[in-house]
């Protein structure tokens, strides 16, 4: 009921706007439903990292995750490891098991909001489950004991340049020790793609979604590093 509230709160205050986003919002609050999660809260403050850039957690919408899923389904890549760079309350995911990734980790560095997700990840119904196994890890990206090759990352504008700058060079430095393997990245608001294609300049890249939904993917191997 929290999100219902939320929505006539914002109905009241601006009912122009609300009128244009009021169904995407029901949308959202009906697929939470379906999954049987609730991943609507955001955090506003943002959390403190080695960086000190990192963002406060944006669930994405799940219009664009569903596109990000048919995308994945046509590359073929292996679904053995997924993981979530700040992911927040689980929404992807929780959304993304539905593919049947052997094994699934999402990493959180506020602790709080890394409880949530273990919650919701215990409430997934299980005719939409079909992970192998899903897990929280509350830690700072950069610092975490993760091998991020073989996996698709998926990260939603979780930190700044510095910080994109540092994960960059943690997955040029992963792959360089693993050159068979291959990284496949999926960015949502991907306001520091720039940072991530300087340390990539050869990747396999592709830009997608609108404006304010706007996604970006990457295929990462050793080449692609320059």
């Amino acid at each position: 009921m929290t999100y219902l509230a939320y929505i006539l709160r914002k109905i009241a205050q601006n009912p122009g706007r609300a009128a244009r986003s009021g169904l995407k919002y029901v949308t959202e609050y009906l697929m939470d439903r379906r999954i049987g999660v609730s991943t609507f809260r955001r955090d506003f403050v943002s959390p403190a990292s080695s960086g000190g850039d990192s963002r406060p957690c944006q669930p994405a919408p799940y219009e664009v995750l569903s596109d990000i899923a048919g995308h994945l389904r046509a590359t073929g890549f292996p679904l053995r490891t997924f993981l979530d760079v700040g992911c927040g309350a689980g929404r992807p995911l929780a959304f993304f098991s539905s593919l049947g990734f052997e094994r699934m980790t999402g990493i959180e560095i506020n602790p709080e909001v890394a409880e949530r997700a273990r919650r919701n990840m215990a409430r997934i119904r299980p005719a939409w489950n079909r992970a192998g196994r899903i897990e929280i890890l509350c830690a700072d990206v950069l610092t975490a004991d993760v091998d991020f090759t073989g996996a698709v990352v998926y990260l939603a504008n979780p930190f700044g340049r510095a910080t994109m700058q540092a994960f960059a060079a943690k997955l040029k430095a992963q792959l360089q020790a693993q050159p068979d393997r291959e990284i496949l990245l999926y960015y949502v608001l991907p306001l520091q793609a720039e940072a991530l294609a300087e340390a990539f300049p050869r990747a396999q890249r592709l830009l997608a979604g609108g404006p304010l939904e706007a996604w970006q993917f990457f295929r990462l191997d050793a080449a692609s590093g320059g």
